[in-house]
């Protein structure tokens, strides 16, 4: 567990490949279930709150902050206690913030960490098939964020925006959003379940990249500037947002019509939230 266990594992199953007859995958799965029990058991008896995300971890805000959200391979800095879940015994500990680069950490670690914004505190609840041996509780501090794109890209909307004489709401994290239409009712949770109308256009040259009637998500498994801004809106209304490709799909971009680095513009409507 000392060390390196942070950083990127090799793990079995969905990132790795069948063995013969797709015993180990079994196993592994079986592992992964029981792991996952193991900790929603612990969170219940000493009555953490913790909010669960779809690839199996649990996060919790300690203490929020305002700073922006680290994504891809930013660069941040950490302090952090990694504990077992099963006696609370410190396996690691790093007391003066050190540098890492976001996409060299676990899976887990960089899929909980896009929760935070930079200044907070928190902790995640990782089952042994992340952390490598044991069900973990990683208790750190986001001192530091230095973002690789999201200067380019909150630059290059911003332009966009004054250019179209669009007066937007700048929210922290780089994404801006108009409100086309604005209706009372709740907001939904990230652990919510959402049904939308939506139309998706590259910022650069408004081509549609995508668009769906009536779709229904979990709001958690969604890309992180979806995650952000739909927790703004009241049911019933529309909101445009343009995401910067920091909050979207990155440097990979996603399928041929989404780019590398590409901003983008959604219109969305929220029909309906199934509250969890």
């Amino acid at each position: 567990m000392k060390g390196l266990w942070i950083f990127i594992i090799p793990i079995i199953g969905v990132l790795g490949s069948c063995t013969q007859g797709g015993s180990v995958v079994d196993q592994t799965a079986v592992q992964f279930t029981k792991d996952t029990t193991t900790v929603a058991l612990y969170l219940a008896q000493n009555r953490i709150d913790a909010t669960k995300l779809p690839v199996g971890i649990w996060f919790i805000v300690d203490s929020a902050a305002n700073g922006i959200r680290a994504t891809f391979n930013d660069s941040i800095k950490l302090k952090y206690t990694a504990r077992l879940l099963s006696d609370n015994s410190v396996v690691e500990q790093v007391t003066i913030p050190k540098h890492f680069v976001l996409d060299s950490l676990s899976f887990a670690i960089q899929t909980g960490l896009q929760q935070f914004q930079s200044g907070s505190k928190g902790r995640l609840f990782m089952p042994s098939y992340y952390s490598g041996s044991s069900n973990v509780i990683f208790e750190f501090k986001l001192t530091e964020v230095k973002d690789h794109q999201l200067k380019l890209d909150t630059i290059a909307i911003d332009s966009y925006l004054n250019q179209h004489g669009i007066n937007a709401v700048k929210d922290a994290s780089g994404l801006r959003f108009t409100v086309d239409t604005l209706r009372v009712g709740t907001n939904p949770y990230l652990v919510d379940d959402i049904q939308v109308n939506y139309t998706a256009k590259n910022l650069s040259d408004g081509s549609i990249v995508d668009q769906g009637t009536s779709i229904s998500f979990n709001l958690s498994g969604l890309i992180l500037g979806w995650q952000i801004g739909l927790q703004k809106m009241p049911q019933g209304s529309t909101f445009t947002f343009y995401l910067p490709s920091s909050l979207a799909y990155g440097p990979k971009g996603s399928g041929k019509t989404i780019k590398a680095n590409a901003n983008l513009i959604f219109s969305v409507k929220l029909l309906k939230i199934i509250h969890h």
